[in-house]
């Protein structure tokens, strides 16, 4: 039987060479075997040490994702694939919420599926807990919680026994409320609960005093016959002293300051 002829492997014949060819033409036919095998695998260039399993899968006919009838496209269930893994290959996030619009054009809002409600507050909290209450900012409540188990982040107690004063950035501030710093590294506080008051505090007053006169002059303070005599005389003391009380009408709450 003649030598075929080809460049592939597919041509062939695994009949050839027939038990009545010549021995002479069993070389011609290895050299034919190289030539094919060669020519169809031109990038083999070292071992191919992976298994036929391995092999198989990567020169396996790709699957379409997406099947058509001719006008309608459709997901290839058959073959496993699913939205959320045909959203994942293109780089689609899935919106945690979505929106429908009946017919008088009011929007409601819903959770897609799958997505809770906990889901979404950590989705959002980072964020929100940044624009709402960045480092630095402060957060009253009634409740004695911190805020660190709502919104996350790290919070101190602030301001114990403290009202808070607004900075003043008057073109020539009272320098008694004008904030420590700008970045919140220092706080200046000030203010007493309770204040004694010193003399020049005091109002200034007068207390009257009846004149006293002595005109016969046996006083030891006396003046001349018919003249008159006023001597120095103190005022009774009263008033004990103690400090006054420098509260205005306040309510207590709790006061956190975020660090971190």
């Amino acid at each position: 039987m003649g030598l075929e002829t080809g460049t592939y492997i597919d041509s062939l014949d695994a009949a050839n060479p027939a038990a009545t060819d010549a021995l002479s033409q069993a070389d011609e036919h290895l050299r034919y075997i190289k030539e094919t095998v060669k020519a169809t695998f031109p990038s083999v260039t070292g071992a191919v040490t992976a298994t036929h399993t391995a092999i198989n899968t990567k020169v396996a006919e790709p699957v379409s994702a997406i099947t058509s009838d001719g006008s309608n496209p459709s997901l290839n269930t058959g073959a496993g694939v699913t939205a959320d893994k045909l959203k994942t290959l293109i780089g689609v996030s899935t919106p945690a919420i979505t929106t429908a619009t009946d017919s008088g054009g009011e929007v409601t809002p819903s959770l897609a599926t799958g997505i809770t409600a906990v889901e979404v507050w950590d989705l959002v909290k980072s964020a929100a807990l940044d624009s709402i209450y960045p480092v630095g900012a402060i957060y009253t409540a009634i409740t004695s919680g911190s805020p660190a188990t709502v919104f996350g982040g790290t919070w101190v107690s602030f301001g114990q026994g403290r009202v808070m004063v607004g900075h003043d950035d008057a073109a020539e501030p009272d320098t008694d409320f004008v904030a420590g710093s700008t970045d919140g590294s220092a706080v200046l506080v000030g203010g007493a609960k309770t204040h004694t008051l010193s003399i020049a505090e005091m109002p200034s007053h007068t207390h009257a005093i009846n004149g006293i006169e002595n005109q016969a002059g046996t006083g030891s303070d006396g003046g001349g016959n018919s003249a008159s005599s006023y001597p120095t005389v103190n005022t009774n003391a009263t008033g004990g002293g103690g400090a006054h009380n420098n509260l205005q009408p306040y309510v207590v709450v709790y006061m956190w300051k975020r660090t971190a």
